[in-house]
């Protein structure tokens, strides 16, 4: 019953050919989340990297529902323990200037000590995915979350093209205010809004990984032209598995 009144206080599923102005998608942005939070109140949650798309899904849903409410929403970081270090010194800074209710859902040293077992890079790659995939589930049984924002885009990878507004899963649903924006809007709208964002995106990365697998990206190479292939090529089965 409530993922039918969710959906409609969703944006309508015009064709994605039908091109909208930054101006509406943020309202539609605007529009879901207080929806979602229409339903949902304080168990909502707010799924967040430190990255600019998830930073400014953050953004959005502070101006949308106020600080006070946001501040008291769960908000899971899966810290997997292989970001850059400017990754966590910035979900730091934020967790503080923004009185963020940070759940740091971490992995275990058995889990590292697996890893790091690892001789093959590739195979370590898959692995840092899979670990993403556990604790986050992890985060959604331990917490008892029934409702997780997330700020995924259609056009980052081949794999989200097909993915919904909201995605019901086994034990929670996902909600993306986010997926019909482009890079362009993200930056446009940081810029205009002044959103904080990490330092390494004026350093010439395009999209943030593991610290070990991610390089400054190309213009020609798209935008997750810095990520491990490896991980790239294998979307579809990590996105199965419950990937983002």
């Amino acid at each position: 019953m409530k993922k039918t009144l969710l959906a409609k206080n969703y944006p309508s599923l015009e064709p994605k050919s039908v091109p909208k102005t930054l101006v509406q998608k943020i309202a539609d942005a605007k529009r879901a989340v207080k929806g979602a939070y229409k339903l949902y109140g304080n168990k909502l949650c707010i799924f967040w990297t430190g990255g600019k798309d998830s930073t400014v899904l953050m953004d959005i849903m502070r101006r949308t529902l106020g600080n006070r409410i946001v501040s008291n929403l769960p908000t899971v970081y899966i810290d997997t323990q292989l970001d850059f270090q400017d990754v966590y010194d910035f979900i730091e800074k934020m967790k503080k200037q923004w009185n963020i209710n940070l759940i740091r859902e971490r992995t275990t040293p058995k889990e590292m000590a697996k890893y790091n077992a690892l001789k093959k890079k590739s195979e370590r790659v898959v692995l840092a995915s899979l670990y993403k995939i556990i604790l986050l589930k992890r985060a959604v049984k331990k917490y008892k979350l029934p409702a997780i924002v997330i700020g995924i885009r259609w056009d980052e990878h081949a794999e989200r093209i097909a993915e919904k507004y909201l995605s019901p899963r086994k034990d929670h649903v996902r909600i993306h205010p986010l997926l019909p924006w482009h890079e362009k809007d993200i930056w446009a709208y940081t810029k205009k809004l002044k959103v904080p964002y990490i330092a390494l995106y004026d350093k010439g990365y395009r999209s943030l990984g593991e610290k070990e697998f991610t390089n400054q990206g190309t213009k020609e190479g798209g935008e997750r032209s810095g990520r491990a292939k490896g991980r790239e090529v294998i979307m579809k089965r990590l996105r199965t598995l419950g990937y983002f």
